[in-house]
């Protein structure tokens, strides 16, 4: 079995990697049997043990069907088919989105209540850029470039899958991240901890949880640094930017992905011409 996780698990990497690799990991623990042995059942008993939310939940059964699956199509698999059939499915989870979408004023809040200039710099370029924060981990100053067209920098992001995209900033975090950085070779990270390496993810989470609560948000204690992408999303297509911008700004593959924050807060509903 371990032979087989591995192999699968080769053929990723980045957070993609870390997350099937979580997955596989409690899959197994929890249910050590051979490959031949594990039906239906036990997968479904496992899943119905988790105490995570029902997306979580839904995200642990495709990648376990992703696994089965590549075992499968394996030359001379051990197993035939896969233990969880194509009609094994979870209820699908209530759209929670909006309940995660801070206001303008509650990005404000935030903002100025972080008095620490690093810390202030990492919130304003995950709302202004929307980057995820893996992505705002990896930046390095080489990956801050002059747009001398446009009076202002770009960074290159190195995002999900190995794709990359290039996001125009907004002048003035241009101009205070360009002060931030001071004499730091092109090679250092944009944001370091005191001994110079990149900030690790659990890091800037804690930084945008503990700003949320100076800031006193009614969520405070869930905000995380992906609600700051949501937020991005959210405002910038309720001030008329284009879906098809907003798209590449995050580095959706879909449109659809995009479209979503169309409908997470209408402005108007039929009631009001009634």
């Amino acid at each position: 079995m371990r032979r087989f996780v591995e192999q699968w698990l080769a053929n990723y990497h980045g957070t993609t990697y870390q997350s099937y690799h979580n997955t596989i990991e409690k899959f197994l623990a929890a249910v050590p049997l051979s490959i031949e042995q594990i039906q239906t059942s036990h997968v479904r008993n496992w899943l119905n043990r988790l105490d995570v939310a029902d997306t979580t939940r839904v995200k642990h059964l495709n990648h376990l069907k992703a696994f089965f699956n590549y075992i499968v199509e394996l030359d001379n698999p051990p197993i035939k088919r896969s233990p969880i059939p194509k009609q094994f499915k979870l209820p699908i989870p209530q759209q929670t989105l909006v309940e995660r979408i801070l206001s303008k004023d509650e990005v404000a809040a935030l903002l100025d209540n972080e008095l620490d200039q690093r810390n202030f710099l990492i919130l304003t370029t995950l709302y202004k850029t929307g980057v995820r924060v893996s992505e705002l981990c990896n930046l390095r100053w080489k990956h801050f470039i002059p747009r001398t067209d446009l009076g202002t920098y770009q960074l290159t992001v190195y995002g999900k899958g190995g794709k990359t995209r290039q996001i125009t900033l907004p002048p003035v975090l241009a101009q205070l991240l360009q002060e931030f950085r001071g004499k730091a070779p092109a090679s250092a990270p944009v944001f370091a901890s005191a001994s110079g390496r990149a900030l690790a993810p659990a890091h800037i989470h804690r930084i945008v949880k503990r700003a949320a609560m100076r800031a006193e948000l009614p969520q405070a204690e869930k905000v995380s640094p992906h609600w700051l992408r949501h937020a991005h999303a959210t405002h910038a297509l309720e001030n008329h930017a284009p879906i098809a911008l907003v798209q590449a700004t995050l580095g959706h593959v879909s449109l659809e992905t995009t479209s979503k924050y169309l409908h997470i807060r209408p402005s108007q509903s039929s009631g009001d011409f009634l």
